[in-house]
């Protein structure tokens, strides 16, 4: 159509396609109804009109021209009959139209995991067609590699008659290329599903859609709720398919779980390591396990082993033996390499420390005078040949050689020199002559160091120390002697109930018995025989005692192994108390009120010689071994996330001590800058020797676990150290701390829009999910004609030649 015809016609902008459209003439103000008969009428009544005035009027003129007045005047009414009904021109055309789809692909961090693929008949069909040799090189690729092979696969059927769109979205949404979709990397911090597809429809609306493609495991963790945006999607018609990567387990890893040894060995001996790995999703694949010790100098090797994985969630413990050959510490550090990718290879290291210490226990023994059972027990000390002897005779003369393995010229004056022994044995000393420094020192050799400390009652000091007086003074005097230390012992003797001179006596005159208590009886300290009854032959055949110290009674949390034979001797918490033992701290104490043994050589002197190695033993075994708690702590894991539950484990360290070990354990947790918060340790009920604790961790920081035994006051003892661990709590990581697939939100998504969820093993099917095509559409281009040149024109031109033709006939 040419540029006059379009002006004439008043057409403003005529579309390419309408010259293969349909073209139509419509009035845009066309009456209906009565209306339409009642303007039909009146027009009939406006032609009568016209041809009435003419017809009166041009008597004197032709009929010819009366009748083409007529006509003009008809064609005037004409025109203005076209303007009030707009006159419209309607183009139509009805074509057929690619439908869009929009393809999103999940990009964040939590696509670059590894899943451990199933090895079934799907899953190998599916590695081949997405280009992978097996099923295993499928495992070693992320989830981004395996969605973008599968998209590539599916995208020349999605866009046979439609548009693709492809977009690659984290924490929102970018359009993306097709080559840049197969560069793409999984690096975004945050994945929000809602976000993504709310601005894709958004960037689509009102444009035929066949749906939306979304390829992602479904860790949406940021934005809004994708549920809702397909709730929208699908009342618009729009649905949703979603490609689920991933699977249901969760990415493959293997985690370093622990080294397993004993904190404290002895120098020569041969130990065992243990590596524990735990890995989840590593079936059939393989990878070299390493274990390095340091002492002082650098790392070496201690072994390497190669581990596979056959279970889909399997643990394994690989063992390794050690033989230190100098004393000191050892630090130990695994790692488990070579096996390809995983969630996270942080978990792949565990270190632990390991001291290393002499074989000989060190005994110090201190003695107020030289009784019989001081010399005695000086001479079998010096015998034992597993024993490093030092004795101090406190009223021995100048020049007097103290006897001992290794005799010592004075006392040692501080905690370093004290420290260097693993038992120290008071024998009623006089702790006068020993300066007030040693009542401190005391307290810290066994509440800090974890030393054993052997009281052995006697009638020359002990009463004084227990008053707090100085025998020499009386307790007329009021000299007082420092005597809190004592608190480091398992008994209590409180004023006013110690027996007169004269009571003391009384009790002298016949010999009595040790009366072992249930506890006693089964401890290895009164084990003189392997044969039970003839360990209790011996016990029964040991010669008698004439004088102990009586004292009130136990601590509460001390253990009595003996008690005294005769009933008289008692007092409203039970009969006198002969040996007790508890732990103060990590040391352990002994109070022995009598000091008769050597009378058990009568019988034979083994049973003096063993009673008191293996007391010794008892005491002092813990100090040689680093002066550790009976106990270990540890917590389930390494490195925890803001809101784990962390679970702290109190776990005996000897089998023998069992339940005791951990029986009554209180503690605090601390984070750093926070003040503290109590800890309930609970033994735990079917398994002996263990005890627990768990707190939920809902602020990162490095947490400190400190655990002490429950006899220590609640306010504490600086004197004692508490067993310590330490932990990290780290910030949630949104994209790796719920790496498995997350089915069901895909699985809601879908259904809200209409859509439906494809497996991976099944992506071929993604095309045929998409319904929608081609689609049909109408096109109209509408024009009104009223006010068109063409119109006017013949109006005027109608007028003009009516009065032309009125002038030319004499007409007014």
């Amino acid at each position: 159509m040419s540029e006059f015809v379009s002006w004439l016609l008043g057409l403003k902008q005529v579309p390419d396609w309408a010259s293969g459209g349909s073209w139509q003439i419509q009035f845009h103000s066309l009456p209906q109804g009565l209306w339409a008969v009642g303007y039909v009428a009146l027009a009939l009544l406006g032609v009568v009109g016209v041809w009435y005035l003419y017809r009166t009027e041009l008597n004197k003129v032709r009929l010819s021209i009366r009748l083409l007045l007529v006509t003009l005047r008809c064609l005037v009414l004409t025109c203005v009959a076209l303007m009030l009904l707009e006159l419209v021109l309607v183009v139509t055309k009805r074509e057929s139209i690619p439908s869009h789809l929009l393809v999103l692909i999940d990009t964040s961090e939590s696509m670059g995991l590894n899943d451990p693929y199933a090895e079934n008949d799907a899953l190998r069909r599916t590695a081949s067609r997405l280009g992978y040799e097996n099923v295993a090189e499928m495992r070693k690729q992320n989830r981004l590699d395996v969605a973008q092979r599968a998209l590539s696969g599916v995208l020349a059927e999605l866009a046979r008659d439609r548009e693709v769109s492809l977009y690659g979205f984290a924490h929102q949404e970018v359009s993306l290329s097709e080559e840049e979709i197969k560069s793409a990397q999984a690096k975004g911090t945050q994945t929000a599903i809602g976000d993504a597809l709310t601005s894709a429809l958004a960037e689509h609306r009102g444009q035929p859609l066949a749906g939306v493609l979304l390829l992602s495991d479904g860790q949406s963790n940021a934005g809004e709720d994708p549920r809702k945006v397909a709730e929208q999607a699908g009342k618009q018609g729009v649905p949703i398919v979603a490609l689920a990567v991933g699977t249901d387990e969760g990415p493959s890893n293997a985690r370093l779980a622990a080294i397993e040894a004993d904190p404290v060995v002895f120098v020569r001996d041969t130990t065992e390591v243990a590596v524990l790995i735990e890995a989840h999703g590593m079936q059939g694949r393989t990878g070299l396990v390493t274990l390095e010790k340091r002492q002082e100098a650098g790392w070496s090797e201690v072994g390497r082993e190669e581990v596979t994985f056959g279970e889909e969630t399997a643990s394994r413990r690989l063992s390794f033996k050690l033989t230190p050959e100098t004393v000191g510490e050892i630090e130990l550090r695994a790692h488990v390499s070579d096996l390809g990718a995983e969630l996270t290879e942080a978990d792949n290291f565990a270190t632990h420390s390991m001291k290393i210490v002499r074989q000989q226990i060190r005994v110090l023994l201190i003695a107020g005078a030289p009784s019989p059972e001081v010399q005695f027990l000086r001479n079998a000390l010096v015998r034992d040949a597993g024993l490093e002897f030092a004795c101090w005779l406190q009223t021995a003369g100048q020049g007097y050689e103290q006897v001992g393995t290794r005799p010592i010229r004075r006392l040692p004056i501080n905690r370093q020199e004290l420290e260097q022994y693993d038992v120290v044995i008071l024998f009623d000393p006089d702790m006068r002559a020993l300066g007030t420094a040693w009542s401190d020192l005391l307290s810290q050799f066994v509440g800090t160091a974890g030393g054993g400390l052997v009281y052995v009652a006697g009638e020359m000091h002990t009463r004084g120390l227990f008053d707090g007086l100085s025998p020499e003074e009386g307790e007329s005097s009021g000299q007082s002697i420092d005597n809190s230390w004592l608190r480091v012992l398992p008994v209590t003797a409180d004023p006013g109930l110690y027996r007169s001179n004269a009571e003391v006596a009384l009790g002298t005159r016949e010999p009595f018995n040790l009366e072992l208590t249930p506890e006693g009886s089964a401890d290895q300290i009164f084990q003189f025989d392997p044969d039970p009854a003839r360990n209790r032959e011996v016990l029964a055949s040991l010669p008698g005692m004439y004088w102990h110290f009586p004292v009130t009674r136990a601590k509460p949390a001390a253990t009595v192994l003996a008690r005294h034979g005769d009933p008289r001797m008692r007092n409203s918490f039970g009969r006198h108390v002969l040996l007790a033992i508890h732990r103060y701290g990590p040391g352990r104490t002994v109070f022995l009120s009598f000091d008769s043994t050597y009378r058990w050589r009568y019988l034979h002197e083994e049973y003096f010689d063993g009673f008191w190695a293996r007391l010794i033993d008892r005491v002092g075994r813990g100090k040689a071994l680093g002066g550790r708690y009976p106990f270990t702590l540890g917590a389930d894991k390494n490195v925890y996330r803001t809101g784990d539950r962390v679970m702290i484990r109190a776990k005996a360290i000897d089998a023998s001590e069992g339940v005791g070990a951990v029986a009554d354990l209180r503690g605090e947790i601390e984070l750093a800058g926070q003040p503290p918060t109590p800890l309930e340790m609970e033994p735990v009920a079917d398994q002996p020797g263990n005890a627990e604790a768990s707190f939920t961790a809902n602020e990162a920081g490095t947490y400190s676990v400190r655990v002490l035994p429950g006899n220590i006051n609640a306010g504490g003892d600086p004197a004692v150290r508490p067993a310590t661990l330490n932990f990290r709590v780290e910030t949630a990581h949104n994209e790796l701390d719920r790496p498995k697939l997350d089915r069901a939100l895909l699985e809601d998504v879908a259904r809200s829009s209409g859509g439906s969820v494809v497996g991976i093993e099944n992506y071929q099917q993604i095309p045929a999910a998409f319904k929608i095509k081609q689609v049909a559409r109408s096109l109209e281009y509408r024009d009104e004609l009223w006010d068109a040149p063409i119109i006017f024109g013949s109006l005027m031109c109608f007028l003009t030649l009516e009065w032309l033709l009125r002038k030319r006939s004499r007409m007014a």
